[in-house]
């Protein structure tokens, strides 16, 4: 487990209350990865995996920054400060800018994102006064900071890597060279611009009247006499593949990942070797911030001639990254796996394995240092994780490539492949164990996907015995990627791709006994009610609602198994039809041609929907109404792909991954209790004080629990019907209006009648 210490006044990040408003958003991104930052006044700005987030070194004070509480947009490229304006430029990797000033005011300026341009990459941005210069890969953007609007737009039909004004010039360190263009020539038009070098320049400075390059892979260069000359101490580069250079305090900084080097001037200079790999370091009077990747922002000092560091990192408490493929929740506690499913796109994603207490509001990171060093074999790709429901803590956790892996508080204890188990690989390279997923059974058996071999179903018994089935319908399936438990007791298998099919078993309560199993047959084409068949791609997801129907999740759209007992008979998969009241009579398939890549279903029986690039969805409970679909441009989404979706039954929080990062929506149904108990039942914010202007949520109550809310004289209020276990009351009375400071009394009954419970909620005005 990740052992670092946080800042303790770290914790004003947390929630300041035990609870969250109904429909209220809460992003969760990584803040680790440190790879640059800035100074304006006495905070320190971190730009860290996309992410940004302030440190006050005077009060220690830590302040995360985000679409939903400052920003306008999410995946931020590059920052640099703006002194004249006291502003600092935020550019996001879709073009998106923010100038953000100290007392934390944004103004956004989307001209250059909305703008026609189709190649819209950003390279590096150089200030100088207050005009930025944005290097992208078709020539420079000039912003004007002060006047918050762009002044020119100079298109050089060349991938710029820097540009820069000095004396008089805009210098462009381009694919193909030095370039520069007088200022009182039209340089909008491109033949204006006059290569001066071959070298491909990747920053530019000025200092002390002297024009300063990085040279790529090579060294700092200067020019002089309109060429570039390499800048060297006693007959030796200055530095070796530099990556920044900047001027600060009367100096000139420069830095590569194991060096760091102060110019004072031409012929004087100092450079310092790092114990440990640096992306940047801030100059701060006689202090240095070092960015150190996943190590944070670390306060340095230079003390005999080297840079000690000088305290424990700062990082917010948050995911080590950005992965979520893979998330499921065990009680309140939420269980995250970030990995890759795919075989033939080549991607090794770190080995990153994640919990966050949702009461706690606490990230906890699994240790990654020393696995690989341990076991011989590449840590990457963790697509799965579930904790033995005997031992808390105690997890195992599946990798597609490398086998089976165990952790007991997040530190590893043990890897397992075909060498000691009976988990095989594809062609017995250790590299090819592929373990897509993973879960226990209700009687503490872990039940074990390994993919493209024969006996694709193990299981790693609750006594330390293994087993292994064969199905002969799976057999050396490429990408069986999931199985599902139904409440039957019956087992439903999921492959991706390459074939895509599902197929399922009964297994007549003899789980490890298959020779009475009854299956049927293997469905890589699935054909709807209405006769119309649909050749599979992909089947990304499936999922049993609390009626029991089985919903899947195609690239064909969304399907359902309606009545699972007849389809060993008929075989039919349901597409959702919705009215289009438009006196024709006619219908649509619902989200028919839309990738559905993830379902999860909610304590209502409503279905939360995750797409490939159309957002997220939440449907009702028969699918006929659409109750909310949530973009990136209606709400606070980091990306309109939906990797993965889990619910906090206890409150309702529903969380969502995605390529970007994971948020999570204060929903409001939670999982509804089996019968009435007063004890279970209360309300909360109870007491409702006059700063309180949300909704009042109830919890606790039965399914589709019958609601009515009363004043101290027994007169209605308000009423209605419960959404799983919840009942969200607005605090008004049945004419919209605010009800006056009382005593309110909750009386619930269940369905049927039969059982009812009452409990109350104080009001002040």
């Amino acid at each position: 487990m990740n052992k670092r210490i946080f800042v303790s006044l770290f914790a004003f990040i947390l929630y300041v209350a035990s609870y969250a408003a109904i429909g209220e958003w809460t992003l969760h991104s990584s803040y680790y990865a440190a790879n640059s930052c800035q100074i304006i006044k006495d905070k320190i700005y971190v730009l860290s995996n996309g992410s940004l987030y302030s440190y006050n070194y005077q009060d220690s004070e830590i302040k995360t920054y985000d679409k939903i509480n400052a920003l306008s947009d999410t995946e931020i490229s590059f920052i640099s400060y703006c002194s004249k304006e006291d502003a600092l430029v935020i550019i996001y990797k879709n073009a998106n800018i923010d100038l953000l000033y100290y007392n934390d005011d944004v103004y956004n300026i989307s001209d250059f994102k909305n703008s026609s341009i189709l190649n819209k990459n950003i390279n590096n941005i150089n200030i100088i006064d207050d005009k930025a210069y944005i290097s992208t890969n078709f020539g420079i953007v000039e912003l004007d900071i002060t006047k918050k609007e762009f002044k020119n737009t100079f298109t050089l039909n060349k991938k710029v890597f820097s540009s820069y004004l000095y004396n008089g010039y805009i210098y462009a360190g381009t694919e193909y060279g030095l370039y520069r263009g007088n200022t009182t020539d039209n340089l909008l038009d491109n033949s204006l611009w006059k290569k001066i070098e071959d070298y491909k320049v990747t920053d530019i400075q000025d200092y002390n009247g002297i024009l300063y390059c990085i040279v790529e892979n090579s060294g700092i260069y200067s020019m002089e006499n309109d060429s570039l000359q390499l800048v060297n101490n006693n007959n030796k580069s200055l530095i070796s593949n530099p990556k920044y250079l900047y001027r600060n305090e009367g100096k000139l900084y420069a830095g590569s990942s194991t060096e760091f080097v102060i110019v004072e001037n031409k012929d004087k200079a100092s450079k310092y070797t790092l114990d440990s790999n640096s992306l940047f370091i801030l100059s701060n009077g006689n202090k240095l911030w070092n960015c150190k990747g996943n190590k944070g922002l670390v306060r340095c000092s230079i003390k005999n001639g080297k840079i000690t560091e000088e305290q424990e990192p700062v990082i917010p408490n948050s995911p080590i990254r950005n992965y979520s493929e893979y998330m499921r929740f065990n009680g309140d506690k939420l269980l995250v796996a970030g990995g890759t499913l795919n075989p033939y796109d080549n991607k090794f994603y770190e080995g990153t394995l994640m919990t966050y207490d949702t009461k706690d509001n606490y990230w906890t990171n699994f240790q990654e240092e020393g696995i690989k060093e341990s076991t011989a074999v590449r840590y990457s790709n963790m697509c799965c994780i579930a904790e033995d429901p005997n031992e808390q803590e105690h997890y195992f956790a599946s990798s597609f490539g490398q086998g089976l892996y165990e952790f007991r508080s997040g530190e590893f204890v043990a890897q397992y492949d075909y060498q000691n188990t009976i988990i095989e690989s594809v062609n017995n390279f250790r590299n090819y164990t592929r373990v897509p997923h993973i879960q226990y059974d209700k009687d503490g058996n872990l039940w074990i996907v390994n993919t493209g071999t024969k006996n694709i179903i193990k299981v790693l018994k609750n006594d330390g015995m293994w087993h292994s089935m064969y199905y002969n319908l799976i057999d050396k399936k490429p990408t069986v990627t999931d199985i599902l438990f139904d409440s039957r007791g019956w087992l439903w298998v999921q492959s991706l791709q390459s074939p895509a099919g599902l197929f399922c078993a009964k297994l007549n309560n003899t789980p490890f006994d298959t020779s009475d199993d009854q299956t049927n047959a293997w469905f890589s084409k699935f054909t709807n009610q209405d006769g119309t068949s649909y050749e599979l791609v992909n089947l990304y997801s499936m999922v049993e609602d609390r009626n029991g129907e089985i919903w899947l999740g195609t690239s064909n759209g969304l399907f359902v198994i309606k009545s699972p007992e007849k389809f060993f008979d008929d075989g039919i998969f349901t597409q959702i039809k919705i009215p289009r009241n438009d006196g024709s009579n006619l219908a649509d398939y619902l989200l028919n041609g839309v990738y559905v890549q993830s379902i999860c279903v909610d304590g209502a029986n409503r279905k939360w929907i995750g797409t490939i690039n159309n957002g997220l969805y939440l449907i009702s409970e028969d699918g006929i109404e659409t109750i909310h679909h949530f973009t990136t441009e209606n709400s606070p989404l980091p990306s309109n792909t939906i990797s993965s979706v889990a619910i906090n039954n206890n409150s309702g929080e529903v969380f969502i991954g995605t390529p970007n990062g994971i948020v999570s929506f204060m929903s409001d149904a939670t999982e509804p209790e089996e019968e009435l108990v007063k004890s279970n039942v209360h309300a909360f914010p109870n007491p409702v004080k006059p700063s309180y202007s949300g909704d009042i949520s109830i919890v606790g109550l039965t399914f589709d629990c019958d609601v009515k809310i009363v004043d101290g004289a027994g007169s209605l209020i308000f009423s209605g019907t419960s959404k799983g276990g919840e009942f969200i009351w607005d605090g008004k009375n049945t004419k919209g209006e605010k009800v006056a400071s009382g005593v309110y009394y909750v009386l619930a009954a269940d369905s049927n009648g039969k059982d009812g419970v009452a409990t109350k909620i104080v009001v002040v005005r």
